[in-house]
């Protein structure tokens, strides 16, 4: 019997092409597709998928921002997120798309733009046919389509809006 190889990737994703030795990495990533965040802030409504990104969004509450960058004095909470940050000042963008060649400063950009390749839409929405690329697409399609949610509201006139960015071109467009 041979010993078993690091690279045999036991646990396979039924949803996408994610593969991984590690089965709580496993366990983390099927939270993506299900939807379930399990670990809640004590601060604001926010839940994640993972105890470290809950651990990590926890210095935001309190302001414990002890990397700073060199260039623009601009601080954060985690060492990574610095390190993406100075490829704003760069411009290094090491990732790169094997199918079209297009680069990316961030890998999750990457990941995010191969669905296009793929077509892969791992999250599906339990009211309708409807699968979308990332999970924030269907919490909007569910909150703003099916609860008929629009948290966002406008100080001036008052309207709703599912998403902060669709309540700032209605301030730009309406209120200036």
């Amino acid at each position: 019997m041979h010993p078993r190889r690091r690279d045999d990737r036991r646990h396979r994703c039924p949803e996408c092409s994610y593969t991984t030795n590690i089965k709580t990495h496993f366990r983390n990533h099927l939270l993506i597709h299900t939807g379930e965040k399990p670990h809640a802030c004590p601060h604001c409504p926010k839940r994640f998928t993972q105890k470290s990104c809950l651990r990590t969004h926890l210095l935001l509450h309190t302001n414990q921002k002890q990397h700073t960058c060199s260039t623009c004095n601009k601080q954060f909470t985690t060492n990574g997120d610095l390190t993406k940050h100075k490829r704003v000042h760069s411009g290094e963008r090491p990732y790169r798309c094997p199918d079209c060649g297009k680069d990316f400063a961030q890998a999750y950009d990457l990941t995010r733009h191969r669905m296009l390749h793929t077509r892969q839409r791992p999250h599906p929405c339990p009211h309708w046919e409807r699968r979308f690329v990332q999970s924030p697409h269907l919490a909007t399609d569910i909150a703003s389509v099916h609860k008929r949610a629009y948290p966002h509201n406008c100080s001036v006139c008052g309207k709703g809006f599912d998403r902060p960015g669709r309540l700032n071109e209605h301030s730009i467009r309406y209120h200036t």
